[in-house]
Parts: structure tokens; sequence; C-alpha cells
């Protein structure tokens, strides 16, 4: 009888502590999950940014190469 209540005694705790586990993966994998969203979504939003183009002021004259002459 003694053996049976300890086989009865570690299949429980067996049970309970793979039920725990499964619940603290799960929490970490959402939060996560949450935080590559979030990452995801900030640098998304960044290349609007970038894509605006750069004020060109008209009053600059054109680019002259010059050359030097020996």
């Amino acid at each position: 009888m003694g053996l049976l209540r300890i086989l009865l005694v570690v299949i429980l705790l067996f049970y309970a502590f793979s039920l725990v586990i499964k619940l603290i993966f799960n929490r970490k994998i959402k939060k996560l999950n949450r935080q590559m969203e979030q990452t995801f979504t900030d640098n998304d939003e960044a290349p609007t940014q970038a894509q605006k183009k750069p004020h060109i002021n008209p009053n600059i004259g054109e680019y002259t190469d010059f050359e030097e002459i020996e």
C-alpha cells in the first residue's frame, strides 16, 4: 500500500510540475511575442519618416567640376 501511495504522489507531482512549466512557458512566449511585435511596428514607422524628401534650397547654383591645368 505504501509503494502505491508513493507512486501516486510522484505521478501527481510530475503532472503538477509539467502544468506549472507549461503555464510559465506560455506566459514568457506571449511576452516575447508582444515585445517582437512592438519592435517591428516601431521599425515599420521609421522608414516613413526617412522617406521624406530633404529640403533643397533652389537659390543654390549648379556644381562645377574644375580640372587642374598644368
